[in-house]
């Protein structure tokens, strides 16, 4: 049923308050400052307060390397795909202690097969590993600030090597670890 009492058909809204041409610019400016300066002060934080999360995803495997009775253990990222090996550990501000990147190959490369390390920040050891985990090589690698890739020098091992395992620069001397050192625990990733 329908009510008889009448309604007007609209309600009378009362029109908003008149603002003095400017009188807003004050909070603008204050708001715009407060957000630039919230935008500036989260760009200049440093790099270990935000974590760095690369834009290649990598699986995880532990590594042991061996010398006589002595070994370390690495956790290491995969590089399998040419992508990820194309990236591997490029842009990032540091590496963890114990950790490295473990290149792996379909089929063994060539001794002039090399390494570069155009937009890697940190400085790296390379130990180059045989199809049978033996170090045929290690190499310190200093990062490079050249515009293009072309403008790096490549790290080349003088062996030819199934595998490649990088870590923190000084890593493998600090642990008594070179030539004739094993690395145990590289995943097969043959076909």
């Amino acid at each position: 049923m329908r009510s008889t009492r009448s309604r007007p058909p609209f309600r009378r809204v009362s029109p908003p308050p008149r603002v003095r041409p400017g009188a807003g610019a004050p909070r603008a400016v204050l708001l715009g400052a407060a957000l630039g300066w919230g935008l500036l002060s989260a760009a200049c934080q440093p790099a270990g307060d935000t974590p760095w999360v690369s834009p290649v995803a990598f699986d995880t495997a532990e590594v042991w390397v061996v010398e006589g009775a002595d070994s370390a253990r690495l956790l290491v990222e995969l590089a399998t795909s040419e992508q990820q090996r194309q990236f591997g550990l490029s842009r990032r501000p540091s590496l963890d202690p114990e950790s490295g990147m473990l290149f792996l190959f379909d089929e063994p490369r060539a001794a002039t097969d090399g390494f570069w390390m155009w937009q890697t920040r940190i400085s790296l050891d390379i130990a180059f590993v045989d199809s049978a985990g033996v170090i045929q090589a290690v190499l310190q690698m200093e990062p490079c600030t050249a515009t293009y890739a072309n403008g790096c020098t490549p790290y080349e091992p003088g062996v030819a090597y199934a595998s490649a395992l990088e870590a923190n620069v000084g890593w493998f001397e600090a642990k008594g670890f070179g030539v004739g050192s094993r690395v145990l625990g590289i995943p097969d990733i043959t076909p």
